[in-house]
């Protein structure tokens, strides 16, 4: 139980530690004048200088004063310095407020400036950029007109804005099919639909991804207005056909084959099927056979189709115009960047100047009431403060010496005959009071004089940045 308590204890003061803060501290908190009667019993005098003096303490050769005059000395010291570094605290607020409204009045006298120099800066980071921009497009227009005239085009690009789409319905038409074909062969396949299946992702693939590439790009060409690469497109396209209608139906072949199960150990399907292709192209028997031929043949026009439409149909327009589109793009993205940028610094010295002159107006009252507080302060309650526990402390100690002496029996240390020195500081602090409140007045007039200026500046603000943007239109070549 007794660690259990120590533990406990130990980790409150960890986590609740005790105020260094003494009841004296507490009681000398603020300015209040305590009087002599309370500070007799707070100090508990009487009992201190009556215990003493029957043990005829301190003795009657000390030469200093004993560790309870010493300590009266020293909270008086204490209590004095804590109100000097009050004021001084006090001081230096008010200076540093002081200095934080004249930097709000530098920024309202230079915010025009230096608004025109950070927008400046900015230009001169992004013109480059821009101007590397500006060039691409121009060359890659020339490049799409060249092609347009060399290719009799009038007509504008016809392409999608995303191509996922078109990747997507490649990838489930490959999906699909292979799942339909896995079906069907999984009737004669040894290992089922999952042999099924090993099948026709092969056979997917071939219908699929080959009509899908014959579309975006070797049929394409029979768009062309040029006669050898429109030959080629057609060319293509036929040969896509015929390998299409040829592939299918042996595939139909090779499943009949599947379904009758006569596959020896020596015997191939996939060569027989193409025998009895050859021998018997459209010899199928099979209703499934032939659903399996239909099915191969429609996914592979869909995937044809897919190849024509990821694009525009005219081989190589989609593609120049696409990136002539991105440059543009990357050019608009520039100039609407510095375009922002500028908008950004032209809020924050508009809002930033707003709230200097509100803030301005706030400290010009504020610094003045405070000034004329410490003023009060410094000149009046300190002396009077002072000079009023000079008296009491010096007072306590001539009443703890009194005390001693009645309880003691032999004589008392010379010193207790010495007067009792309570000195302290004037602190004069006029040559201070006159330059802050130089310093005030002279951020009252400014204040004046900036919230004249200010509606002006705000304008002349906006007139700068409209003036920018205007110049800036002149690098987005497409504006």
């Amino acid at each position: 139980m007794r660690r259990r308590y120590y533990l406990i204890k130990l980790f409150k003061n960890i986590f609740t530690p005790r105020s260094t803060e003494t009841s004296t501290d507490s009681l000398f908190a603020d300015w209040d004048l305590i009087s002599y009667e309370l500070l007799m019993d707070h100090f508990n005098v009487k009992e201190e200088a009556t215990e003493r003096g029957k043990n005829n303490a301190p003795a009657t050769a000390a030469s200093t004063p004993d560790d309870f005059h010493n300590s009266l000395v020293v909270r008086y010291q204490k209590l004095i310095a804590t109100r000097v570094k009050e004021i001084s605290s006090r001081f230096e607020g008010l200076e540093t407020r002081a200095d934080k409204a004249i930097e709000s009045i530098n920024f309202l006298n230079d915010a025009k400036t230096k608004f025109t120099n950070e927008i400046d800066i900015q230009l001169e980071n992004y013109e480059p950029i821009i101007t590397d921009a500006n060039s691409r497009v121009r060359s890659l227009k020339e490049e799409v007109n060249e092609f347009k005239a060399k290719n009799n085009l009038t007509r504008d690009a016809s392409y999608p804005d995303s191509k996922l789409w078109y990747y997507f319905l490649l990838f489930a038409l490959l999906g699909f099919e292979s799942f339909i074909n896995g079906t069907l062969f999984a009737s004669g396949s040894a290992q089922g639909i999952f042999g099924g299946w090993s099948i026709a992702v092969l056979i997917s693939a071939v219908n699929v991804i080959f009509g899908f590439m014959v579309g975006a790009f070797w049929g394409k060409q029979a768009w062309s207005i040029h006669q050898p690469l429109k030959t080629i497109g057609i060319i293509g396209f036929l040969l896509w056909g015929a390998f299409t209608a040829v592939f299918n139906l042996s595939v139909g072949h090779i499943r009949s084959i599947y379904e009758e199960g006569n596959i020896g150990l020596d015997s191939n399907p996939w060569t027989e099927g193409f025998v009895n292709f050859l021998n018997n192209p459209i010899g199928l028997v099979d209703f499934t056979s032939w659903i399996l031929v239909f099915i191969g043949i429609l996914f592979a026009i869909i995937a044809l189709y897919d190849g024509i439409r990821i694009d525009d149909k005219y081989p190589g327009y989609g593609s120049i115009v696409r990136k002539l589109k991105d440059i543009q793009a990357e050019l608009h993205q520039e100039v609407d960047d510095l375009k922002e940028s500028a908008n950004e610094l032209y809020d924050y010295y508009l809002n930033t100047g707003d709230e200097a002159i509100k803030k301005l107006g706030q400290d010009s009252v504020e610094l003045r009431e405070g000034h004329d507080f410490i003023k009060e302060r410094v000149r009046n309650e300190y002396p009077k403060y002072c000079s009023y526990y000079s008296d009491n402390f010096r007072r306590l100690i001539g009443s703890y010496r009194n005390y001693n002496l009645e309880a003691r029996s032999d004589e008392a240390p010379a010193y207790f005959k010495e007067e009792i020195p309570f000195n302290w500081d004037t602190d004069n602090r006029d040559d201070q009071l006159a330059s802050l409140s130089s310093k005030i007045d002279s951020i009252g007039t400014k204040l004046s004089e900036q919230t004249n200026l200010w509606a002006s500046n705000r304008k002349e603000l906006e007139d700068i940045k409209i003036s920018f943007l205007n110049k800036i239109r002149s690098y987005d070549s497409i504006s």
